[in-house]
């Protein structure tokens, strides 16, 4: 399958569509195209279940398992997630209805996620996190954070260029 311009065609899932939405324009089209392809060539029917996340979002994430309950999900504080962008999305299998967080196929999925030129957070090494890929564009979260307060974006987006 050639690599089209993907930003209007429609995933399997209006759930996933409508998050990728909120995502950074840079990587609307590459995060539909990789969903699309999941289940076009893998057989793998993929939801994203976070995309853009406030700084608020983000600092609740991080306190849990720290001061509120729950176990630790990131170590990522308000500003230092790619999330908090637009730049980087989690995801999941749906099979039979059904999210698959034990995955057998996060090894593929992580692949095909790769060779769009994603990172993937099944590659790191001490909080391994393979539902998550994104794109740095070649910016340390330090960086983006200081575009983000010095008012470089348009709306919640930073410039990237």
């Amino acid at each position: 399958m050639q690599t089209l311009n993907f930003i209007k065609e429609k995933t399997w899932d209006i759930v996933s569509d409508r998050r990728i939405d909120t995502l950074h324009p840079h990587i609307r089209s590459k995060t539909k195209e990789f969903i699309i392809k999941a289940e076009k060539e893998l057989g793998i029917k993929l939801r994203v279940t976070s995309a853009l996340r406030t700084w608020e979002e983000q600092t609740r994430l991080y306190n849990k398992g720290r001061s509120s309950p729950g176990r630790i999900v990131t170590n990522a504080k308000a500003g230092e997630s790619y999330h908090n962008y637009g730049l980087a999305f989690d995801v999941v299998e749906i099979k039979n209805g059904k999210a698959i967080w034990d995955n057998p196929n996060w090894q593929k999925i992580g692949e095909l996620g790769k060779s769009l030129g994603f990172e993937w957070g099944g590659d790191w090494v001490g909080l391994v996190d393979k539902p998550h890929f994104q794109m740095r564009f070649g910016k340390h979260h330090a960086e983006l954070a200081q575009l983000y307060k010095s008012g470089q974006r348009q709306g919640r987006f930073v410039n990237l260029s």
